[in-house]
């Protein structure tokens, strides 16, 4: 099986972490993965000039007001995220919540390895 590892990003900073010695930090599996989608859901669709295909289309949802949106147009535009990284085999809940310009999700599901997802997400 291959090995799936890559840099750790810090998620606040979203700086390369290096460790006490100034080695570059990586991670692996699961890990990976939830970084990847993390880092999915906080890039706009578009905003990555390798793979314009890459990110959230938050132009779909963001700047609407709530009437004008699907009762599940932004939980789908969260999934469709969601599942650009391969190892993701089902969410389970999309919990969000808007507030002026921002939006902040919470995300639960399973990686194809059987572990959980949860994690929490804020744009502006």
């Amino acid at each position: 099986m291959e090995e799936n590892y890559t840099l750790k990003i810090d998620p606040e900073s979203r700086d390369i972490v290096l460790d006490g010695d100034g080695i570059l930090e990586t991670i692996s599996g699961d890990e990976t993965s939830a970084q990847a989608v993390r880092l999915t859901l906080e890039v706009y669709r578009g905003e990555f000039p390798f793979d314009p295909t890459h990110g959230t289309d938050y132009e779909k949802i963001m700047g609407k007001k709530a009437h004008d949106l699907d009762e599940d147009e932004i939980p789908e535009v969260i999934r469709d995220a969601v599942f650009q990284e391969p190892a993701v085999a089902e969410v389970d809940g999309i919990d969000y919540e808007i507030s002026g310009r921002s939006l902040s999700a919470s995300i639960t599901g399973r990686f194809t390895s059987g572990a959980p997802i949860s994690m929490e997400v804020k744009t502006q």
